[in-house]
């Protein structure tokens, strides 16, 4: 490939100043990159188009920043021109999703960026978007951390303990003292976690002792796969809770409304395990109805089985409220929920504050808060040996539940703090 063509292309980007000249050199930029690796191009010649695309999504990011859309069609100046305001995306011919990304992209400053593409074409590795935004988002996450390491002053109490969490309940909790546990332990070290240390077993026989006659332990996990097998990790733990006394209550799923990436070769992971375990029969059970019926009235004739084998038809048309027909919009009122909960996940979608995203594998509020309903009582006592930035605290605080969270790392302490401070009128551990 001839790269003085390529010198011409980014000389081309230097000079535009449109969302459509931008937009075109790195949709151009992207069509020659898949070619050139459909074709067998060497690394360089990959790299050195993809820098070129990677500069324009920057540029674009930078512009679609400073132009405000859906403001009527007044001009609107940017730092590259004067241009008229477009009322949507779509007339850009940009998705929402890439104007995200772009726009994201656009926050690493421009050294960082540079860098980041010398480094990688100098080390043999493939540059991607996917690389410059993991990096806006480490940044995005080390901005607020710097923030909230400047607040004045650490918040002590609010219920959460920075500690290892065995040693902890050993020294300082006493027996039959917890009605319910939510946890969420490290899945096979799929996230890296600051400070971790995770001995389930050891954990597990303190959550046994410290919990009341008739508790409820939920553990949220889910398994690593490697070359193609899944661990089974969340299995041997679920056995091994059974192995210490616990009664295996419900074996839940928690499905996801989305995930970050589609497998390939295989159908999509989507679901985690919850698992649901009980000291005994569980004391307290209040069932979340709010799955919508889907018939009313008749079912018409049903078949019944006799003894001797043959079949009876059952009319029904009288039975029932009233003509059948199928749900639409509640109509016919609600019905208790299965096992299996659809939950929407997500960094925009899974909390209700914007701190919480610090930690690198919480799970959605509504995970913690529907459990918290469902298998505990106003005033009772919730804990999370785990509790990282504190999302179960937090639910249990808003539902009126007393609350104790460990954690092993004091900047995740601190975030869940601040979470808990920010919530008012409900009852302190």
């Amino acid at each position: 490939m001839d790269l003085v063509i390529f010198d011409k292309v980014r000389q081309a980007l230097e000079e535009a100043v449109t969302v459509e000249d931008v937009k075109s050199i790195r949709d151009k930029s992207e069509v020659l990159r898949l070619y050139v690796k459909q074709v067998g191009e060497g690394l360089i010649v990959q790299n050195y188009i993809c820098a070129i695309k990677c500069r324009a999504e920057r540029k674009l990011g930078q512009i679609l920043q400073e132009t405000e859309l859906d403001k009527g069609g007044r001009p609107s100046v940017t730092g590259f021109i004067v241009q008229p305001v477009f009322k949507k995306l779509e007339d850009l011919g940009i998705s929402k999703t890439q104007s995200f990304r772009w726009q994201l992209i656009s926050t690493i400053p421009e050294d960082i960026f540079e860098q980041h593409i010398a480094e990688t074409t100098s080390e043999d590795r493939e540059l991607t978007s996917m690389g410059l935004l993991r990096i806006a988002k480490q940044l995005k996450q080390d901005q607020k951390f710097e923030y909230l390491r400047n607040q004045e002053g650490p918040i002590e109490g609010l219920g959460v303990i920075c500690a290892d969490c065995v040693e902890y309940m050993r020294k300082n909790m006493d027996e039959n003292c917890v009605d319910l546990t939510i946890t969420s332990p490290p899945y096979d070290n799929l996230r890296e976690f600051q400070g971790d240390s995770f001995d389930y077993k050891s954990i597990a026989k303190e959550l046994y002792r410290i919990s009341k006659p008739g508790a409820v332990v939920v553990w949220v996990v889910g398994d690593a796969t490697i070359d193609g097998d899944e661990t089974g990790t969340s299995f041997r733990q679920a056995l091994y809770f059974k192995e210490i006394g616990f009664k295996l209550f419900d074996t839940m799923i928690y499905r996801k409304t989305g995930t970050s990436f589609l497998h390939t070769g295989r159908y999509t992971q989507i679901f985690e395990y919850m698992f649901v375990f009980s000291k005994g029969k569980p004391k307290t059970f209040n069932p979340i109805c709010d799955e919508p019926k889907l018939w009313e009235g008749s079912w018409g004739e049903l078949s019944v089985r006799k003894k001797d084998g043959t079949l009876s038809k059952r009319n029904l048309e009288n039975e029932g409220k009233g003509s059948s027909g199928r749900n639409d919009n509640f109509a016919y009122g609600t019905k208790q929920r299965t096992n299996i909960w659809t939950i929407r996940n997500g960094n925009s979608f899974g909390h209700t504050d914007d701190i919480a995203v610090l930690h690198p594998a919480t799970f959605p509020e509504q995970i913690p808060n529907d459990h918290i309903i469902s298998w505990s009582n106003p005033g009772d006592l919730i804990f999370d040996p785990m509790c990282g930035v504190g999302t179960t605290l937090k639910m249990a605080k808003i539902n009126n539940r007393n609350y104790l969270g460990v954690d092993i790392n004091e900047e995740y302490c601190q975030i869940a703090r601040r979470r808990l401070a920010m919530v008012s009128n409900t009852i302190e551990f």
